[in-house]
C-alpha cells in the first residue's frame, strides 16, 4: 500500500514537472516570435515587436520622409539617429517634450487611456517618452544641418506665387492675397520643400553606405 502511494506521488510529481517544462518552453517560444529580428541596420537590431509597436503608435515628429512601410521608416529612423549619436548632444527644452507628449495624450483621450493603449502594444510610458525624445532630437538635428543651405529669393517666391499659389487659390474659389501679403507663407512652404529634398538625398546617401540586412 505504501509502495503504491509512493509510485502515485512520483507520477504526480513527474507530471507537474513536465507541465512546468512545457509552459516555460511555450513562453520562450512565444518570446522568440514577438522579438523576432526584422532587420539589422549597421549595429542596430530592429525587432518585429518594434515594427508592430511603431505602426500602432504612429508618432511622426522626426521630419523624415514617409515610406511605403513602417519597416522602411524605422530603417531611416535608425540611420538618422546613428548619425545624431556621433555629434554633440541635441539640446531639447522640457517645454518641447511636454508639448509633444501632451498632444499625444489628448489624441488618446488622456493619461490613463494612453497608458492602457501602450500596454496593448507592449510599451510603457517611458518607452513612448524615449521615442518622442529621439524623434524630436532627429528633427532638431536635421533642421540645424540643412536649413542654413536653403535660401529663398524674391524671384523664387514670385515664380511660386504665379505658378502654384495663385492658381490653387483660384481653383478653390478663394480670394488671392497680394504677393507681398503671402510672401512669408510662400517662403515657409518653399523652405520646407527644399529642406525635405536635402533630407531625402541625405537619407539615400546613408542607405547607400549602410549595411542593411532585412530578415525573412
Amino acid at each position: 500500500m505504501e509502495n503504491t502511494e509512493s509510485k502515485t506521488g512520483y507520477k504526480a510529481f513527474l507530471l507537474q514537472t513536465v507541465i512546468a517544462f512545457l509552459l516555460v518552453f511555450a513562453a520562450q517560444a512565444n518570446a522568440v516570435i514577438i522579438d523576432k529580428i526584422a532587420v539589422i541596420v549597421n549595429r542596430d537590431v530592429i525587432t518585429q515587436s518594434e515594427i508592430f509597436a511603431m505602426e500602432r503608435l504612429d508618432i511622426r515628429l522626426s521630419g523624415l520622409p514617409r515610406r511605403e512601410s513602417v519597416l522602411q521608416e524605422r530603417i531611416d529612423h535608425h540611420l538618422a539617429f546613428q548619425q545624431l549619436e556621433t555629434q554633440p548632444p541635441v539640446s531639447l527644452t522640457e517645454e518641447e517634450l511636454d508639448a509633444a507628449l501632451e498632444a499625444y495624450q489628448r489624441r488618446h483621450g488622456g493619461t490613463e487611456e494612453l497608458s492602457e493603449f501602450l500596454k496593448t502594444i507592449g510599451m510603457t510610458t517611458s518607452d513612448m517618452e524615449l521615442e518622442v525624445r529621439h524623434q524630436l532630437s532627429i528633427r532638431r538635428f536635421i533642421r540645424d544641418r540643412f536649413r542654413p543651405f536653403v535660401n529663398i529669393t524674391i524671384e523664387d517666391a514670385e515664380d511660386y506665387y504665379e505658378k502654384v499659389y495663385k492658381p490653387a487659390a483660384e481653383m478653390l474659389a478663394k480670394e488671392v492675397p497680394p504677393f507681398a501679403e503671402s510672401f512669408s507663407e510662400i517662403q515657409n512652404l518653399l523652405v520646407e520643400s527644399r529642406v525635405q529634398d536635402y533630407i531625402s538625398r541625405w537619407i539615400e546617401e546613408l542607405r547607400g553606405k549602410a549595411v542593411i540586412s532585412i530578415k525573412d
